[in-house]
């Protein structure tokens, strides 16, 4: 018997949550049985069919597990246990967290909506996700419009004087200078989740109830201006196809799958109306009804759950599953696979909602490998390059040298390896001195194994800036190293040249690559270079305002480095601290009325 099975073999009978281990002890798969030793004797034995359980089997030395008191304690615990150690062969769930989402946070001072793309377990309240970016956008600017609620930052709110614009054009109820209270603020709030909740009908009923409140009160004006706001919120609604007439709250799921890889939709459907699908991705070896109750026990995790939910099959420990759902709502949620009528045929829609975003991903994926793959043709690279990194510099006449990082990983951002850095060694506007300096001191990262190597070097700029990068890494002793160098055509478009692209630099070649401008390679490089550009400039910005900020505080008795630090770290930014009131400056730690004073009348005289 070999150690697995014997393992298996003195697992507890009761129910609970395993663990397949590999020899160092990283988690391979968390799965929950209602039976610990009978459901794992199944994998170990050859008796559990799906495709990836030899696989997992033959990477497993060993077996962990969690006893608990009920099949719904080992659903949580499953859940939990997924999200803390990402198994490798439980099914791998890319959601919406990219897509932007609106976010109300009810327990701030007046509260307002705003544009995020993670969910946070917070205690706000999301919306969304927006797959289109400028529809997000439209929406949040609707919602400005329609329901009277600040906009401003909360510096900006504890920091005004009188009323801006916004409340002259009735966008904004002013609370700011105290025109509103909490209660007729929270009004405004509440009909805009109201709407964004798919409840226009609620919101329209509880507007005309003010309504009316004014014109008994012979408030005509803002009578009127709560009509408007009735008749935008129906023309909303009405442009929204009515799906389901008996108005219920459900989300409707559709999933696709062709072998591991597949897509999931769901679809809201609120008072009738449908409103923005949601979809991800999936690749996952498991059967539909254990994929659909991970997918569930996940994605109602940080969201608005409804009453229903409709699927195309019921879900595996689908008892157990509704009554975990059901408390995280606060009331019962009901799991259906309808069979016939409406409801059964808006499973099938969203199921080939799917089948549909499924294949255009395929078909993305696709592209996207073969522009990866022409990209290292033309770069003379043996496979596509894994992990990218671009190196900007910026400076303005020397001053406040900065540079920047960008990593894209497989031809994709990967935002999170973005850096920033401050020119230690150059003097002055030396865009070589500072290549040198960024070069050498990355690749010393790489010589200590802190960081690793990057499959392609690109530097934005031409031949001396390649040269440059070339030199240092040789001197470090990377003679192997791939670097390319993307440099726009100035000198062609000063002689005429419009319709010249950007020339690719290769140190190892005397004249550059032009590719053509539709080269999907070439895209994904200035992809690259763009995103560095933007980070460096940003972060010049930066460093100028507080460098700028820091000169003024100097010259102020009694503001030292203690004082300039905690201005910064109180406030956030430089712009943060020049826009400061009196008020502001003097609750900081460490500055008072006297200095706030000092302060304000030397950045007001700068």
């Amino acid at each position: 018997m070999s150690d697995l099975a014997a393992r298996a073999a003195e697992l507890p009978t009761q129910a609970g949550v395993y663990l397949f281990l590999d020899r160092r002890g990283k988690v391979l798969y968390v799965g929950k049985a209602i039976n610990l030793r009978s459901r794992v004797r199944q994998y170990v034995q050859g008796h559990d069919g799906r495709q990836m359980v030899p696989f997992l089997v033959s990477r497993a030395v060993g077996i962990d597990v969690v006893v608990t008191d009920t099949e719904k304690e080992a659903l949580i615990l499953e859940n939990t246990l997924i999200k803390k150690h990402r198994p490798p062969f439980n099914a791998k769930l890319r959601d919406d967290s990219s897509f932007l989402h609106l976010r109300v946070d009810r327990g701030r001072s007046w509260p307002t909506f705003d544009l995020v793309r993670r969910i946070k377990n917070d205690g706000a309240r999301y919306f969304g996700p927006y797959h289109s970016a400028s529809k997000a956008r439209a929406t949040l600017a609707f919602v400005h419009r329609a329901f009277p609620m600040r906009t401003c930052s909360d510096a900006v709110l504890r920091s005004r004087k009188r009323p801006c614009l916004l409340h002259q054009m009735g966008r904004c109820l002013a609370p700011c200078v105290g025109l509103v209270d909490g209660a007729r603020y929270g009004e405004s709030v509440d009909d805009a989740i109201a709407f964004l909740e798919g409840r226009g009908g609620e919101a329209v009923r509880s507007l005309e109830r003010r309504m009316r409140a004014h014109a008994d009160a012979l408030e005509f004006e803002q009578a009127a201006r709560l009509r408007d706001l009735m008749v935008s919120i129906r023309q909303s609604v009405e442009r929204q196809k009515m799906v389901d007439t008996d108005h219920s709250e459900r989300d409707v799921w559709g999933v696709w799958r062709e072998g591991r890889q597949g897509a999931f939709v769901v679809m809201p459907v609120r008072d009738g109306v449908m409103g923005e699908p949601r979809s991800g991705t999936i690749e996952a070896g498991e059967a539909d009804d254990e994929l659909l109750s991970s997918l569930l026990n996940t994605v109602y995790d940080g969201t608005l759950i409804p009453r229903q939910v409709l699927l195309p099959t019921l879900p595996a420990h689908a008892e157990a599953l509704a009554e975990v759902l059901s408390e995280r709502r606060g009331s019962k949620v009901e799991l259906a696979v309808p069979k016939i009528g409406d409801k059964a045929r808006l499973v099938e829609l969203a199921t080939e909602n799917a089948k549909v975003r499924f294949l255009a991903r395929t078909d993305a994926e696709a592209r996207h490998k073969n522009a990866m793959e022409l990209l290292a043709e033309v770069l003379e690279l043996p496979v596509p390059p894994h992990r990218m990194e671009c190196y900007d510099n910026s400076n303005l006449q020397g001053d406040a040298p900065v540079a920047a990082r960008s990593v894209f990983l497989d031809g994709r951002p990967a935002r999170a390896e973005y850096r920033r850095y401050r020119i230690k060694t150059v003097v002055g506007a030396d865009d070589y001195a500072s290549m040198r300096e960024l070069v050498t001191r990355r690749f010393r990262r790489v010589l200590d194994g802190s960081e690793p190597a990057p499959d392609l070097l690109v530097v934005d700029g031409g031949k001396g800036q390649v040269a440059v990068a070339v030199a240092a890494l040789q001197d470090l002793g990377f003679h192997d190293q791939p670097v390319v160098g993307i440099a726009k055509p100035h000198t062609e478009h000063a002689r005429g040249d419009r319709d010249a692209t950007d020339k690719l630099v290769l140190p190892h070649r005397k004249d550059p690559l032009r590719l053509p401008r539709n080269h999907p390679g070439l895209r994904i490089l200035q992809h690259l270079r763009d995103e560095v550009h933007d980070h460096a400039i940003r972060y010049h910005r930066k460093v100028r305002s507080e460098e700028r900020l820091t000169s003024v505080l100097e010259e102020i008795p009694g503001v030292g480095p203690a004082r300039r630090r905690a201005l910064l770290t109180a406030l956030g930014s430089a712009e943060s601290v020049a826009d400061a009131d009196e008020a502001t400056l003097a609750a900081v730690p460490g500055i008072g009325p006297a200095v706030a004073r000092a302060i304000r009348e030397a950045l007001s005289a700068d």
